[in-house]
């Protein structure tokens, strides 16, 4: 397979794809990275499924799916058509099958896309293992390519657009013996069914590789990418991570997986999905998308950069971007923590420093999460003035704090650091710029050096923080690091992107520094999206080792959760009860949204437990996979309880299921009563 899974690791660039019309809203090409939703209303029932297409399509929704399950739902589809009608609403819509081919061919008569899944599309998923030999294997391919290709003939006879979504959580039984429940499974088995749409010459195709992990997402479709560029493929991505939950749990993850993949370049067409009315999906995806659409114009007006051209010649990949691995870094001690190696990601909460009282509201945040083992493990302030310094210093000589101090000036202060070696000595970290000493003379660069060479020992260390526009000076650091030999020392990049944090990654792939993931935005919403992109996407690529987020003068304490809930979305740091559930859609036999919020709050004590809630059987069994316990959807108020992929209690009242959930978790030993 190709190493190559999008135009630049390093440099924002979007690949270019062919054009898909669905309807008249073109995907790929040169049109920007749409935003589409899907209604949770019963299809057959017109009256609410036309009211969510509105609100839909009055929110900014391009696109909207709905699902078709049954003839009786696609029979419904021409009076939905009919009143969209009546009523002027020209969103197109997308028919979304499961297992049922005569359905599609009634549907692409009535939308402008359809949507299968190779997984249960004319394909065996029963969750039986079964030994296929390359015979059985291409017979069933074959039996597939016959119930398909009418669907394909007559979606190319009307100028119907298809979506071939893979999902991780329902991988047919063929691909799952022959590839296990792998990224390169989803990759194989939506292959297949492009091959029978080009047999027949049929290329009006978007594709998806959802999961709901977004590790598993991310590598299934630079993998799938990669294919594509192996067999000159140019077909446009619709992104998601599917189940990814509700709140701002839900937001996090897909933000890190839908994010992470924008910034590759990659992905046409996004949708948000989330444990809440369709409609909150929109304003996620508008900023989402946001970015990257304003970057993709600019690039259309203004194709050429010679000097950025020339900037990126110097790095070439240096990881494996369709598996994780741990970028590695040497430990080091910052007062009585250890950061690198084979040590937690760490998290440095930034406080403002006001005086005398700070360390009282940080003993304060530190008691008030103590019980869910949330808190701080280094303490960060920026500081403006020689009064505040000398004041934070005799806090932390007196112990006032009971973590590491690490300590940023501001550029006056800076430059006084010599007179000022008796503060600073008392900080276990201090976050330098080197770029301006660099920028002043050499006598100034070597001054600070010889500072830098006496002060980082000890459990002392030194942060070297760069501009994303001075990254390239870490080359000159690194030499003089090294000529020094100079062990207590990180880097950072204190602005820019994911893509810069690869940057600064590749030039110290030969040393073994630590990595600080620094966000810092003017308000908590930006915050959140932004920090969830650059270090959760650098987390997934295994780059980094502390997390420090601030925003504006935000709280210490939302940062504090912020960078928790990134560790636990990204599955590297569990400490809270982890939730997979589905957006919900016309298939769902319950409340979800009040089903979901019911069981989180009879089990949102138990640290590290993953709990799947999930509407159908559809995908829920596969999505679940890592979960420890499933809740999925079995008929009208009925309810099936899972213990990992097997079902432990079928058909259990609606009403009865939380308490019997509670006994299973119980049972198996991962119950703690609440405090």
């Amino acid at each position: 397979m190709s190493t190559k899974y999008n135009e630049s690791p390093f440099f924002y660039k979007r690949r270019l794809t062919r054009e898909v019309k669905v309807g008249d809203v073109g995907i790929g090409g040169k049109n920007p990275i749409r935003v589409q939703s899907m209604i949770t209303s019963n299809t057959r029932d017109t009256d609410a499924s036309i009211q969510q297409i509105l609100q839909l399509e009055k929110a900014g929704s391009e696109i909207v799916r709905l699902t078709v399950p049954s003839q009786a739902d696609a029979d419904n589809l021409p009076n939905i058509r009919k009143r969209m009608k009546e009523l002027g609403l020209k969103v197109p819509l997308v028919a979304d099958i499961h297992f049922t081919p005569q359905v599609a061919l009634k549907c692409v008569e009535w939308v402008e896309k359809v949507r299968i899944n190779p997984g249960n599309f004319a394909d065996k998923k029963k969750f039986e293992i079964i030994e296929y030999t390359d015979e059985d294997y291409n017979e069933e391919l074959e039996r597939i390519e016959e119930v398909f290709t009418p669907l394909v003939l007559r979606a190319k006879e009307l100028g119907v657009a298809m979506r071939i979504g893979t999902n991780h959580g329902s991988l047919s039984d063929r691909i799952m013996n022959r590839f296990g429940d792998t990224p390169l499974g989803m990759v194989e088995s939506a292959l297949e069914f492009i091959r029978i749409a080009e047999k027949n010459a049929y290329r009006d195709i978007v594709v998806s590789m959802k999961a709901s992990n977004p590790q598993v997402m991310i590598q299934a479709y630079r993998m799938l990418v990669a294919r594509f560029y192996d067999l000159g493929m140019d077909y446009p991505l619709h992104l998601g991570v599917t189940e990814a939950g509700d709140g701002k749990d839900g937001r996090i993850k897909s933000a890190i997986g839908i994010g992470s993949l924008l910034e590759d370049g990659l992905g046409d067409t996004i949708r948000v999905s989330l444990t809440e009315d369709a409609i909150h999906e929109i304003p996620v995806a508008k900023e989402l998308v946001r970015k990257y659409n304003e970057l993709f114009l600019s690039s259309l007006s203004n194709p050429g950069n010679p000097i950025r051209n020339e900037r990126e010649t110097i790095y070439t990949e240096f990881r494996d971007p369709y598996q994780y691995s741990k970028f590695y870094s040497k430990e080091i001690t910052i007062g009585d923590i250890k950061i690198g190696d084979m040590n937690p990601v760490r998290i440095e909460s930034c406080f403002p420093f006001f005086g005398e009282g700070t360390a009282e509201e940080v003993l304060h945040l530190i008691q008030k999460e103590s019980k869910s083992g949330r808190v701080p493990e280094l303490l960060s302030f920026h500081i403006d003035s020689e009064m505040d310094l000398l004041s934070l210093a005799t806090n932390v000589r007196r112990g006032s704090f009971p973590l590491p101090v690490s300590v940023s000036l501001s550029n006056e202060l800076l430059y006084q650091y010599d007179a000022l070696a008796e503060e600073l000595y008392k900080f276990q970290k201090w976050v330098i710029t080197p770029s301006l000493f660099l920028k002043e003379s050499e006598e100034s660069w070597d001054d600070l050096l010889d500072f830098v060479s006496r002060y980082a020992k000890d459990k002392r260390s030194v942060e070297w923080s760069f501009g994303v526009s001075e990254i390239e000076d870490v080359k000159l650091v690194l030499k003089e690091c090294k000529k020094r030999k100079l062990e207590n020392i990180l880097f950072s990049v204190s602005d820019g992107d994911l893509l810069s944090v690869r940057r600064l990654a590749f030039l110290l792939q030969e040393s073994d520094y630590p990595i600080v993931l620094e966000v810092t935005d003017k308000n908590k919403d930006q915050l959140m999206y932004n920090a969830s992109i650059k270090a959760g996407g650098s987390l997934l690529d295994g780059i980094g080792d502390v997390i420090r987020l601030s925003y504006g003068d935000g709280e210490a304490e939302e940062c504090l959760h912020l960078s928790f809930d990134i560790l636990q979305a990204t599955r590297l740091r569990l400490t809270k009860t982890e939730y997979i559930s589905c957006p919900s859609c016309g298939r769902t036999m319950f409340d979800l949204q009040s089903t979901t919020a019911k069981i989180k709050e009879k089990t949102g004590h138990l640290k590290g437990v993953k709990i799947a809630v999930m509407g159908c059987i559809v995908n829920g069994p596969g999505e679940m996979a890592d979960a420890d316990f499933g809740y999925v959807g079995a008929g009208v108020g009925k309810v099936h309880l899972y213990k990992g992929k097997e079902i432990v209690k079928k058909g259990v009242s609606e009403v009865e299921a939380p308490e019997l959930l509670i006994e299973l978790i119980r049972e198996n030993g991962m119950w703690t009563d609440p405090e």
